[in-house]
């Protein structure tokens, strides 16, 4: 094999959480288990895609008993390592088989993943295997396709830098299907999620600030700037680390001045109360309720500066991203103004 794919682990597939990616996961399956023809999953990064493919095929293979496949395209590879071709193996070239042939060769199912960070004439080497036909070949070599086999694309959306377009001949021969990011109740058990397989502390955030978190994200993300629950993951774990860190302290804790003697404290409040509640200002009428004040004691147990740090070092607004001609600035600073 090419050394570029991984049989997928069907063990460690994590669930698909919500109700949007199941929705996707079922039709997605009646195209893979009536038809023969290719998908294509393109949506925002961050927004599950990879995990729905994963959980497609994994439901795929289950039923069938056949291997599963997962490979990601990059701009270095070739018909020859990923597909089929010529090699040179003690000074004479034989024809050897890419992760995509094995696949077919078997009838399995095969996730080609950043179908975009590669050529267009990597893409178009697929056409012959995605026809009615399902065949490649070099040389005197043929590999048709098992009647079982199937392949599934994923893909970021066109505005994102780096990708390419796809030639019209490939697409053409596409079932699309456009997957955006999670409602935030979904992204907040998908936060809780990742928390749990990824920070061996306990997980002691209280839930008005992962809304918070995830309501801050929903608000300044955009294709420019593609926040994704990731970065909501990495914001709760460290705040996190930061709660442990003052509980161990023995530090006692009080109210930050920030929430008691600030200016406009009441529209202090009726931001928060709005974020955590997912409404406008104006529907906010408690501004004493429970739930903002355990987001007001978390932030004062940490402090308002290191919350506020926490979410930029989360949030990118440290690092210099390719955003092609869109001044990234522009989001930056909006996001360092509205975090509390």
């Amino acid at each position: 094999m090419s050394g570029l794919n991984v049989t997928l682990d069907l063990q460690r597939i994590p669930p698909i959480v919500g109700d949007l990616g199941i929705d996707l996961l079922r039709r997605c399956l009646g195209i893979i288990e009536n038809t023969r023809w290719p998908i294509y999953i393109v949506g925002p990064s961050g927004s599950g895609k990879s995990i729905i493919a994963m959980n497609i095929a994994k439901q795929y293979s289950l039923a069938k008993q056949v291997p599963a496949y997962y490979v990601q395209l990059s701009p270095e590879q070739t018909k020859t390592n990923l597909i089929l071709g010529l090699r040179l193996e003690q000074g004479s070239l034989v024809v050897k088989n890419g992760v995509v042939a094995d696949c077919m060769e078997q009838g399995g199912i095969i996730i080609v993943d950043e179908a975009t960070h590669t050529m267009q004439e990597v893409l178009l080497m697929f056409n012959s295997i995605m026809d009615r036909s399902s065949v490649t070949a070099i040389g005197d070599k043929i590999v048709y396709a098992h009647k079982d086999f199937r392949i599934i694309f994923c893909a970021n959306d066109s505005q994102y830098s780096g990708n390419v377009k796809l030639p019209k001949s490939f697409a053409q021969r596409l079932v699309c299907f456009h997957f955006d990011y999670p409602r935030p109740e979904d992204e907040l058990r998908i936060v809780d999620q990742i928390v749990k397989e990824e920070c061996v502390a306990a997980d002691i955030v209280p839930e008005e600030v992962k809304k918070y978190i995830i309501s801050l994200m929903d608000e300044v993300r955009s294709n420019e700037y593609p926040l994704s629950v990731r970065n909501a993951a990495i914001a709760v774990v460290m705040c996190n680390l930061a709660l442990h860190e003052v509980l161990n302290s023995g530090r006692k804790v009080e109210i930050d001045d920030y929430f008691v003697s600030g200016a406009n404290l009441e529209s202090l409040r009726k931001a928060i109360g709005s974020r955590l509640n997912q409404n406008s200002l104006e529907e906010v009428r408690d501004l004493q309720s429970p739930a903002i004040n355990r987001f007001i004691e978390f932030v004062s147990a940490i402090g308002v500066d290191r919350f506020k740090e926490i979410i930029l070092q989360s949030f990118m607004y440290y690092l210099d991203v390719d955003l092609g001609f869109y001044d990234i600035q522009l989001i930056k600073d909006k996001l360092a103004t509205i975090i509390i």
